[in-house]
Formats: structure tokens, C-alpha cells, sequence
């Protein structure tokens, strides 16, 4: 007969097993949704960063086969080239500034309704006692 140290052990190990892949693959899920949502809203002048690390603007979206192609422009000046690459490439797609400035009032508007709710809420609980 085994010790219950030993049972707990194997418990433990046969759990990690199981719950091991199960929870890479629901985190790889959520990653590829997010770069497929990122990939379908890329646009004309979008300013990114691919996995490689070169910064660009996209000057270019077409399909290829059945790949979406990106075209960036990166460098300036007399050191302008362009380079073309799958939009999974992309690892990011920073805001330009009308962007942030709209993102940055709704959230603040936001904030500001959460604060009213929360206030009610308080005042509410006030009358209550």
C-alpha cells in the first residue's frame, strides 16, 4: 500500500498533465484571435511594428494567393525602402493621434459615468439606513 504522501504526488502530477495543455491551447486561442482581429483591421497609413522589430507605415494591403500581403514604408528620406511581408508580420499597429485622442475621451467619458453610478450607488445606500 502507498503512502498518501505518494498518492497526492501522483494526483498532483496527473492534474498538471491534464491541465497543462489545456491552458496553453486557450492561450493560443486568444492570441490568434487577436492577431486575426489585428490583421483584418489593418489599413492605409497605419503605422506598425513587425515581429522582426522594423517600424513602417503600411502603404499597401492586397491578397496573394491566400495570404494578405502588407506593404510598409519604413526609413525617410534618402534611407526610404519598402518591404513586404505577411500580415501576421505585424506585431503591433500603434494609434495615430486622432485615434488616441477619440480612444482617450471615451474612456474618460467612461470613467466619468462610472464615478456618477458609483456616487448614486453611495447615496442610495445612505437613505437605506
Amino acid at each position: 500500500m502507498m503512502d498518501p504522501t505518494t498518492i497526492v504526488l501522483l494526483v498532483l502530477i496527473v492534474v498538471l498533465v491534464i491541465a497543462y495543455p489545456i491552458l496553453v491551447s486557450t492561450r493560443n486561442k486568444k492570441e490568434r484571435q487577436r492577431y486575426q482581429e489585428m490583421s483584418n483591421s489593418l489599413k492605409r497609413g497605419d503605422k506598425v511594428l513587425t515581429s522582426s522589430g522594423v517600424y513602417g507605415t503600411i502603404v499597401d494591403l492586397h491578397m496573394e494567393e491566400d495570404k494578405k500581403i502588407v506593404t510598409i514604408e519604413t526609413g525617410m528620406g534618402k534611407n526610404k525602402g519598402y518591404m513586404a511581408v505577411d500580415a501576421y508580420a505585424i506585431y503591433t499597429v500603434f494609434p495615430d493621434e486622432k485615434e488616441q485622442a477619440e480612444q482617450q475621451k471615451t474612456e474618460e467619458k467612461t470613467n466619468a459615468e462610472t464615478e456618477v453610478q458609483k456616487s448614486k450607488k453611495d447615496e442610495k445606500k445612505e437613505e437605506d439606513k
